[in-house]
C-alpha cells in the first residue's frame, strides 16, 4: 500500500498547477478602506501534495492602499481541474465583492453581493495553453 501511496504522491507532484489570489473589496458604508467582514472562508492547498482544505478566516479588515481600492486577499495554489471557492459576508450597509485571480492578473471569477448579504465566488482551474 505503501507503493501506491509513493505513485499518488508523485503524480500530484507533477501536476500542472496555477497560483491563485482570493481577494475580497468592500463598497459602501462609512469606511470601505477598513471595513470588516465577517464569515470568511475559502479552499486552501498549500502545496500540490497537499489536500484542498476549508479555511475559515472568520472576520477580517480591509487595508486601503495609495489610489487603489480597500482589499483583502490571500495566496494559495490550485491543481488543474480543481475547484477554487471563496465566501464572505458584508457588513449591513456595505457590498462586498470576490474575485479568484489565477496568477495575480487573470480573473477566473468574480461576483458582487447585495448589502450586508453573503457573497461567494467558486471556478474550476482551466487547462495551461499548449
Amino acid at each position: 500500500m505503501t507503493g501506491c501511496g509513493a505513485i499518488d504522491k508523485l503524480q500530484k507532484s507533477t501536476a500542472d498547477a496555477w497560483a491563485v489570489t482570493y481577494e475580497l473589496s468592500v463598497d459602501g458604508g462609512d469606511d470601505p478602506e477598513n471595513a470588516m467582514l465577517s464569515d470568511v472562508a475559502y479552499l486552501d492547498q498549500p502545496s500540490r501534495t497537499e489536500e484542498r482544505t476549508s479555511v475559515s478566516a472568520g472576520t477580517v479588515t480591509t487595508a486601503g492602499t495609495n489610489g487603489g481600492s480597500a482589499t483583502w486577499s490571500v495566496d494559495s495554489i490550485l491543481v488543474v481541474g480543481d475547484t477554487a471557492k471563496i465566501t464572505a459576508t458584508a457588513a449591513e450597509g456595505q457590498r462586498a465583492t470576490c474575485r479568484i485571480l489565477l496568477d495575480g492578473e487573470r480573473a477566473l471569477a468574480s461576483e458582487t453581493g447585495e448589502a450586508g448579504v453573503a457573497v461567494t465566488c467558486s471556478a474550476t482551474a482551466p487547462p495551461f495553453d499548449s
